[in-house]
């Protein structure tokens, strides 16, 4: 992909510390591009702070480099996980608006 271009990566499932690490690789794999990316989680289900803290590195690594990452299509249960943990400010920071 060429600079300026962006990728959307669509989780799906649980995001989980069960599959955090397996969701961790295909991140890698996502930023190595060398792109921005909007990452839409409508189809993911079960959250947990585990899960949070992946999109935050996440994040912190495409801006790092210059890049964006924006979540979209963010489901309750991500909402939900982000207000146990103090995270809603920055989950709405990141998120695209509607």
């Amino acid at each position: 992909m060429n600079p300026g271009e962006s990728k959307t990566v669509a989780l799906d499932g649980p995001v989980t510390i069960y599959e955090v690490a397996g969701l961790r690789e295909a991140f890698r794999e996502a930023l190595a591009e060398g792109v921005d990316l909007r990452v839409e989680l409508d189809e993911s289900t079960k959250w947990d702070l585990a899960g949070l803290q992946l999109l935050i590195s996440c994040v912190q690594t495409a801006r790092a480099d210059g890049r964006s990452l924006t979540l979209a299509k963010v489901p309750r249960a991500c909402v939900e996980a982000a207000e146990r943990s103090g995270l809603s400010r920055w989950l709405d920071s990141t998120s695209e608006k509607d």
